[in-house]
């Protein structure tokens, strides 16, 4: 009798097509879900650390740390060294700082020279910067100065080249002091009574890495001149203007 009831209970399960569809497409639903929040997760976490690393790391400052490999100076008779030293001075002439300069409406309270250009070679060859540090890849070029006809200010065009470097791509500050102390001695000697004079005091103040084998701008301006003292500032800046060092 048991037996009969339990064959008259009714008894269904439902469509096991419709239960195994429905279970595997929710499976799959989920796991694209998961795979798309991995996937917008790791993209998030690696914007967010190319955005820190260049932050604190730009391509500028990579170059500087990890500087591509340069040639160290070339031998100054050959023809190939002739032609750059030559380019270079090409390069110079037509710099738009110095074109608009030369064009600007008070051109004519200004003039412009190239100190160590007609030096004997006997004054050279013991002289630093007309002489040790002369050469392609070093100070390739006499400087160019563009100067007040009153010595009141002036700035000196220079080009710095790859064998000046204390770190390797960035130009020495020693040597960057050196041809700043050139620079303001200059116009401090112009204003000078007897035009003789030498350096007291320098203060040079470093504000960001100067990149070699460039030209950068020294300004030079008048501060102060009273009998035999004389008070002078300057900057070194790249083409852009961007401010390198300044000194007093």
């Amino acid at each position: 009798m048991f037996n009969s009831h339990l064959r008259r209970i009714p008894f269904r399960v439902g469509n096991p097509r419709l239960f195994t569809s429905s279970a595997s497409s929710s499976f799959w639903g989920s796991l694209r879900a998961v795979r798309a929040l991995r996937s917008f997760t790791l993209a998030t976490t690696l914007g967010t650390a190319a955005y820190t690393v260049g932050a604190f790391y730009p391509p500028t400052l990579v170059t500087y740390i990890a500087p591509r490999a340069a040639p160290p100076p070339p031998d100054p008779n050959l023809p190939e060294t002739q032609a750059y030293v030559e380019a270079l001075e090409e390069e110079l002439q037509t710099l738009p700082i110095l074109l608009k300069h030369r064009a600007a409406e008070d051109r004519e309270e200004w003039y412009e020279t190239r100190p160590y250009q007609k030096f004997t070679e006997e004054r050279r060859v013991n002289n630093l910067v007309a002489g040790a540090l002369r050469g392609a890849g070093l100070l390739a070029l006499p400087p160019l100065v563009r100067a007040r006809r009153d010595e009141s200010e002036g700035f000196i065009v220079v080009h710095v080249g790859r064998g000046l470097c204390g770190h390797d791509g960035l130009v020495h500050g020693g040597l960057l002091a050196t041809l700043l102390d050139e620079a303001l001695a200059r116009t401090a000697t112009q204003n000078l009574p007897e035009k003789i004079g030498v350096t007291a005091n320098l203060s040079v103040n470093y504000r960001a890495p100067t990149r070699a084998d460039q030209f950068v701008v020294m300004r030079i301006r008048l501060l102060e001149a009273k009998g035999r003292k004389v008070r002078v500032s300057g900057t070194v800046e790249d083409l852009d203007g961007n401010v390198l060092i300044e000194a007093s």
